[in-house]
């Protein structure tokens, strides 16, 4: 991820998210902060088990990390 791209991406700090669009198992999240590595949310829905509501994730790029807003 280029720098550029992040300084860009930090306008979306605050905003709910959905996290793998695709996934089979649907889960929102609030971006918390985002850096060169990765995005830390906050889970505010989620069907997935592994996703608790009220928890703190922080995603890495390299986990082929996509979210929607």
């Amino acid at each position: 991820m280029k720098r550029q791209d992040v300084i860009e991406l930090n306008d979306l700090i605050g905003q709910e998210v959905k996290i793998y669009p695709g996934d089979t198992y649907k889960k929102w999240g609030r971006i918390i902060d985002i850096n060169d590595n990765g995005v830390l949310f906050q889970i505010t829905k989620s069907e997935c088990v592994n996703y608790e509501v009220g928890s703190i994730r922080f995603i890495s790029y390299s986990a082929n990390l996509s979210f929607a807003y």
